[in-house]
């Protein structure tokens, strides 16, 4: 990013996201945070939407690298260290995490399937290696990241506390015990 102050209203964004969740986000609170004018915020992105959209894009990165997926190890292990390290980042940053795998600006690009954001297909590729057969790819593959979003969500929410061994378990169970 060349672009100071889109640098700056990024930064702001994330860490009024960091505080207080995605759902109060408004371009006069960025602006005001970044310490820019409205009209330099409209200057380099057209709605709130692009703004959230190239935030994500920063995010997934930093997300995506933070991941240190082992790939010596078998995909069944690769797709419980994913599973584990997601569960794990809902604790320690849940506004983010809601921010980047929940809010409908996110989403609407994860159903285009954007090259911009590869963390799914990386899931979806793994999972159809260890996909036991019962269901077609796409299907085990929302079977499976239906689980791993749904437990982050009970995490989330307090509803439960992160255990490693439910996890485990539940993985072992959807493969077939692979």
């Amino acid at each position: 990013m060349n672009d100071k102050i889109e640098e700056k209203i990024i930064k702001a964004t994330i860490n009024f996201i960091r505080t207080n969740g995605y759902q109060t986000v408004s371009l006069r609170k960025i602006s005001q945070a970044a310490g820019v004018t409205t009209g330099a915020f409209y200057k380099r992105f057209k709605n709130k939407d692009v703004l959230f959209y190239r935030t994500a894009m920063i995010l997934s990165q930093q997300f995506v690298t933070k991941f240190a997926i082992n790939n010596e190890v078998s995909v069944f292990d690769q797709l419980l260290q994913i599973a584990q390290q997601f569960c794990e980042e809902f604790q320690k940053q849940p506004q983010v995490m809601d921010f980047l795998f929940f809010n409908s600006t996110i989403i609407q690009i994860y159903q285009t399937e954007n090259d911009d954001f590869n963390f799914l297909k990386e899931i979806k590729h793994l999972a159809q290696q260890v996909n036991p057969g019962i269901l077609n790819d796409q299907q085990f593959f929302e079977q499976l990241w239906s689980f791993i979003q749904g437990y982050s969500l009970l995490i989330k929410n307090g509803v439960t506390t992160y255990d490693p061994q439910v996890v485990k378990v539940t993985l072992s169970q959807m493969v077939g015990g692979k």
